[in-house]
């Protein structure tokens, strides 16, 4: 039968922390917003670098990040005690593209592991691991047992109000090998507005860009992700005519993609126009953007191994030229192989200006 250990619930902080640091290995934190997780955080990665155990942290937090900016989940070895985990930089970094787990839950699981892999291959003994404040209904409770199930953490920290937790922290009971720490939330904890949380991501992304320099990709260079763009056969531009006659716009690209057409249209077409398309080509599923669509676009630049060089801003796509004009921060973007499209628009000043539903461009 598999041991299960479960430390009481009138544990301390401090005793939690000595226990971790006793036994080091894959720590996640688990709670709701505003309970203390950041500062939980800070207090075990310096406890660990006190204690001269290689230790790292991952900001899984997209939407309140203090290691990296918003949408991308950060990593970093943490070499001497910290005031703030804002003094800290990203040594790796992996783009979600949104600043809410909702509809990303696959690449927030996906980014954490790749990044604690990573950690662990660079000899770190103990991986600290902030997580976003999603906890409540089926949504949170999915992505907090999935993320746990796949990273098989040592020890998990549940920081609860009330009993907001319970219904995530009494699986985690019953799992084997995994350390529950039952922790109270200080009442000296802070509340944030919503208001607080924007205008600190509007800070964060206009500190991260502020300094981005205008670059340019060539498609054929590239490869787009969470987007039919680039992934298809291109049509013909012989068949532009056609298409143009029955949109009655002017055609910037298509391609056909599966069983699919992906198009950018100059204007957006009327539906009759849309209906007309696919009453002539049958049972085809159809993709329509217009070229303005690209403008602001938050993008995450990967290498060929998927790896996050840098996040972007897409400025236009030139069609005829086959290239993207983005702002970003990178000295270079001769590495990147992967234009991964996020679910939001930022303006170069960091404000955001749109959510994008995912899939849609």
């Amino acid at each position: 039968m598999s041991e299960i250990v479960v430390v009481e619930t009138e544990a301390t902080w401090e005793s939690s922390i000595r226990e971790i640091v006793d036994n080091p290995g894959i720590t996640m934190l688990v709670g709701s917003v505003d309970t203390g997780k950041t500062t939980l955080t800070r207090q075990l990665v310096n406890a660990g670098v006190n204690a001269e155990i290689p230790t790292a942290i991952i900001d899984a937090d997209t939407g309140q990040s203090e290691l990296g900016p918003p949408a991308a989940i950060s990593m970093t070895i943490v070499e001497q005690p910290v005031e703030s985990i804002r003094e800290l930089k990203p040594r790796r970094m992996y783009f979600v593209g949104s600043t809410t787990p909702v509809q990303h839950m696959l690449p927030v699981v996906i980014g954490v592991k790749r990044l604690a892999d990573e950690a662990l291959a660079r000899g770190v003994k103990l991986v600290v691991i902030d997580t976003s404040g999603l906890v409540s209904g089926m949504l949170g409770r999915t992505l907090k047992l999935y993320k746990i199930d796949l990273l098989s953490p040592q020890h998990v920290i549940g920081l609860q109000k009330k009993r907001e937790l319970n219904h995530i922290l009494s699986v985690v009971e019953k799992m084997s090998k995994i350390k529950l720490h039952r922790l109270k939330v200080p009442k000296e904890v802070q509340i944030k507005t919503p208001a607080f949380r924007a205008a600190r991501r509007h800070s964060q992304f206009y500190d991260y860009f502020r300094s981005a320099g205008r670059h340019f990709l060539r498609l054929d260079d590239i490869v787009c992700w969470g987007t039919y763009f680039t992934t298809g056969h291109p049509v013909k531009w012989q068949h532009y005519p056609a298409l143009e006659r029955i949109l009655k716009t002017r055609i910037l690209h298509a391609e056909i993609v599966g069983n699919g057409m992906y198009i950018v249209v100059e204007c957006r077409p009327q539906m009759a126009g849309i209906e007309a398309l696919k009453e002539k080509y049958g049972s085809r599923q159809f993709t329509i953007v217009c070229g303005t669509d690209f403008t602001n676009l938050l993008v995450g630049l990967a290498d060929g191994n998927g790896n996050t060089i840098d996040l972007g801003i897409i400025e236009a796509i030139d069609f005829k030229q086959k290239r993207i004009a983005v702002l970003t921060p990178a000295a270079s973007v001769t590495p990147v192989r992967i234009v991964q499209f996020g679910s939001m628009r930022i303006r170069p000043d960091g404000l955001e200006s749109g959510k994008i539903r995912p899939g849609a461009i």
